[in-house]
């Protein structure tokens, strides 16, 4: 998942990488990022298959079409899921084969020769001002009307909204995996309580990884 970038940070060598590290060395802090060759978008490069599974991935089609905060939240729970060797950064990060180019440093040059300053001019005799006469005295103003009292408008009555019908948790039973499926798009169709981790745990004898199941597969549907 994901290609290297310039601009990651420097990580001590075997240290485990920071997501922010692996999100500069994937796509320099991109979150609009796009891999024409492998597929994958975003700032964590993540590969659509990938990105389906997560539970923040149900309103985007692609990491890149989600704000920076939920594709944060998707690199988090795939780090806390399956670690860092996701990406293929980390290794070169963790490995310190990988670090930041060090920025240029800007020189400048002073000249070799200093012209002399010119000659200052003396400034003409400053005129002496002539006497303020005494400004006219002020007239006090009238005094203000005050402005009649604003009437209050009647306090409109608020209703609370009906809280949301709940629908009916679906029925346990069996489905058979499709191609193109994921345990995330097979949740969010069969409205698994619990997302594609219940869909997971209830398959963890037939399933050794929640990214890789296969079309003709039967699946239990926990109640």
């Amino acid at each position: 998942m994901g290609g290297v970038a310039v601009g990651a940070f420097a990580v001590p060598a075997n240290a485990a990488p920071s997501l922010d590290a692996i999100k500069q060395c994937e796509s320099g802090g991109n979150y609009q990022a796009l891999n024409a060759s492998s597929g994958a978008s975003g700032a964590y490069q993540f590969l659509d298959s990938t990105w389906r599974s997560m539970s923040q991935a149900a309103n985007y089609a692609h990491a890149a079409d989600a704000p920076a905060a939920v594709q944060d939240a998707a690199a988090a729970e795939l780090m806390a899921r399956s670690g860092a060797s996701q990406w293929e950064c980390s290794s070169m990060i963790s490995s310190g084969s990988y670090s930041a180019p060090a920025a240029a440093a800007s020189v400048s040059t002073q000249s070799s020769s200093v012209q002399e300053a010119a000659p200052v001019q003396q400034a003409a005799p400053v005129q002496q001002a002539a006497p303020v006469q005494q400004a006219a005295p002020v007239q006090q103003a009238a005094p203000v009307e005050q402005a009649a009292p604003v009437a209050q408008a009647p306090a409109v009555e608020y209703s609370a909204p009906a809280a949301p019908v709940q629908q009916a948790a679906p029925a346990a039973g069996t489905y058979t995996v499709q191609a193109g499926d994921t345990l995330g798009t097979i949740a969010n169709k069969l409205g698994v309580n619990g997302g594609w981790e219940a869909l997971y745990a209830a398959n963890s004898g037939s399933v050794a990884d929640a990214n890789l199941i296969f079309t003709g597969q039967v699946l239990n549907i926990p109640a």
